[in-house]
């Protein structure tokens, strides 16, 4: 058999592993003889793929010993070529030979990039990834399994540390659906408490203004570099919000319906993403820069925690150093924070901000 602890382990139940074409069935399981096409589907399927193959004694030893069917050779001959002309599995080999899934719904490659998207998924928790991936594998062999569970995925990507997200982007479409349980259903507004950091305590959330008690109309969900956002009409601010679905809590669907329908169509979804959310790239260097406490959650949103450290400067200030990507874009993020923000060290890249500060004054010369 393939060296794996999943197959040997009910080779260890009997003595001796191998079969007799003349043996008799196991007592008190002779019914499961009719699922037997069925049991061989599944090895092939978990133990079998391009680089794996197994033979028709060890078939044989994992029907009697798992599942307490006696089967001959032929009859697993039998079995395969059912499985090719019936259901179309594309399974290799000859009689006498090894067989092997060939191909299957989702290729190694396909189950690779579903867990990588799972992975930069910022919305998503680290522990409820390794869930996702650990379902997402079950799709190919346990060899292509296991390989996913151990493959590193983007260690730097900062991930959300909010448990029930997916819960809340469940309840968020309820509210937002135009039918519902099969049935014609009116789009209603949500509650929820908004969640920011604090100085005090970077690695925590707090709710936003003492608990206010959020109520908007839900429109659209986004996603932009890995986080979830939702955007929704604010009634008392006549505007289209968004928010991190992340830093959302208790949310709850309200009996009354949506409004800011107008608002939500005048909207260019491509121009507003585009102007909302900002992509940097360029040299990576560390840097350190001060900013007014107002600032807080958009420097954690930008940076997150685990890879930046925070520290207080005064009542008024908190100063960050973290590792980003030099670009015109990084700069004109950080202008507009205008005199509630700036770069403080190295001394080098004070100097680049001062000539791209330059260079646009120039521009309007």
């Amino acid at each position: 058999m393939p060296n794996s602890e999943n197959q040997k382990a009910f080779l260890d139940k009997k003595p001796n592993a191998k079969t007799s074409e003349n043996e008799k069935p196991l007592g008190g399981k002779r019914e499961n003889q009719k699922y037997k096409a069925l049991l061989v589907a599944k090895y092939l399927m978990e133990f079998t793929d391009e680089n794996h193959s197994c033979t028709a004694n060890e078939l044989i030893d994992y029907l009697k010993y798992e599942h307490g069917i006696e089967a001959e050779r032929r009859s697993i001959y039998r079995d395969i070529a059912a499985l090719r002309d019936v259901l179309g599995m594309d399974i290799e080999g000859s009689t006498g030979g090894k067989y092997r899934l060939a191909s299957r719904q989702f290729e190694q490659d396909d189950l690779r990039i579903l867990a990588e998207c799972v992975h930069t998924a910022r919305f998503i928790s680290a522990t409820k990834a390794k869930e996702l991936v650990k379902t997402i594998g079950e799709f190919g062999s346990s060899y292509q399994s296991e390989s996913l569970q151990q493959e590193v995925f983007l260690i730097d990507r900062v991930k959300t540390t909010q448990k029930g997200t997916f819960n809340i982007i469940s309840t968020i479409n309820r509210a937002m659906a135009k039918r519902l349980d099969g049935k014609p259903h009116k789009p209603q507004k949500i509650s929820f408490k908004y969640m920011v950091h604090t100085i005090d305590d970077v690695n925590a959330l707090v709710e936003k203004h003492h608990g206010k008690l959020y109520i908007v109309s839900p429109y659209k969900l986004l996603i932009n570099d890995g986080n979830y956002y939702l955007l929704a009409y604010d009634r008392h601010a006549w505007e289209m919000r968004t928010y991190r679905v992340d830093r959302m809590k208790d949310v709850k669907i309200l009996p009354e319906p949506c409004d800011g329908q107008r608002a939500f169509e005048e909207i260019d979804l491509q121009t507003y993403t585009q102007r909302v959310f900002s992509m940097f790239g360029g040299e990576k260097k560390t840097v350190s820069m001060q900013f007014e406490n107002s600032l807080l959650d958009s420097v954690i949103d930008r940076f997150g925690t685990k890879n930046a450290s925070y520290s207080k400067v005064d009542n008024e200030h908190f100063s960050v150093s973290v590792e980003v990507e030099l670009s015109n874009q990084f700069y004109s993020w950080l202008l507009q924070f205008g005199e509630k923000a700036k770069i403080t060290h190295p001394k080098a890249v004070v100097n680049k901000m001062r000539k791209f500060l330059e260079s646009m004054v120039e521009q309007y010369t």
